[in-house]
């Protein structure tokens, strides 16, 4: 868990940087947060850090997978959470990740994605929640 809150990390991957930390109720509001480790499969690491947001109380609003990218955006209270994979073919062990919190609304402005701002679950490899 990120800063011992309710916000999920992908297993094996840990916090390298933060910026811009805000907490509120003894958990994590905002913040921006660069993760490092190993993934092989960034799409299956996804799914696997869905499940790991779903019990921790997070809605999924849309997931986009695929083997060297995926990202996700999950929803709980006032809160947004937008999380990417990203593998490195060459060195899997030594893969990236980002994590941005949020409030709700944020989608709408900055690094907005189509599903966030309500438009095109038609793109390649999107998946809407359910």
């Amino acid at each position: 868990m990120l800063l011992e809150s309710d916000v999920p990390v992908p297993s094996g991957m840990s916090t390298v940087r933060s910026a811009d930390i805000r907490r509120s109720g003894g958990t994590v509001s905002g913040g921006r947060f660069i993760l490092a480790g190993p993934v092989d499969d960034a799409g299956a690491l996804m799914v696997a850090t869905r499940e790991r947001f779903a019990g921790s109380g997070w809605t999924t609003v849309e997931i986009k997978d695929g083997l060297d990218h995926s990202e996700g955006i999950f929803t709980k209270d006032a809160r947004r959470a937008r999380l990417t994979i990203d593998r490195r073919a060459l060195e899997p062990d030594m893969s990236s990740g980002s994590l941005e919190i949020g409030p709700v609304d944020a989608g709408s402005a900055q690094g907005a994605t189509p599903a966030a701002t309500g438009a095109g679950n038609a793109e390649a490899g999107t998946k809407p929640a359910g």
